[in-house]
């Protein structure tokens, strides 16, 4: 096997993970703190002074367990992207909070939890994301 399509093998089986400046973040943007994915409220930015670099104030909430996170790092900090993967499903069925979500595109069926600000029936269309192995209920839909 030639050193090139190892390089492209190892890529696709294990994916680079995407990294973002401290100070390039914008409201909206998403980052890793705390090894949680969180959605960033607010950055602002101090000028460097005599001594030291600039700094980036980072406010952000995390999206699964809605905790503020706020972090201060220098500005030219790299820091993670969580791997964010927006998808759309289908409810085959439902049990208490927990309902069956078939992906739309794969077919393939995943169990996933209602939050309590939706209700969810039979054939219902469901928006999530896919963050890192973990699924996340944006939107229910009825079709």
């Amino acid at each position: 096997m030639k050193i090139q399509n190892v390089r492209v093998f190892v890529q696709e089986v294990y994916p680079m993970p995407k990294q973002v400046e401290a100070g390039k973040l914008r409201n909206g943007s998403f980052v890793m703190i705390d090894e949680e994915p969180c959605e960033v409220r607010s950055v602002s930015k101090s000028s460097p002074g005599k001594h030291g670099s600039a700094k980036a104030k980072i406010k952000a909430r995390g999206l699964f367990d809605e905790k503020d996170r706020h972090i201060t790092k220098p500005a030219d900090t790299m820091m993670m992207s969580p791997d964010l993967d927006k998808k759309e499903g289908q409810v085959v069925s439902v049990e208490d909070d927990i309902a069956q979500v078939m992906d739309m595109d794969s077919y393939e069926t995943e169990e996933m939890q209602i939050p309590d600000d939706y209700s969810a029936g039979e054939g219902d269309v469901v928006d999530y994301w896919v963050v890192d192995d973990r699924k996340l209920v944006k939107d229910v839909r009825t079709e």
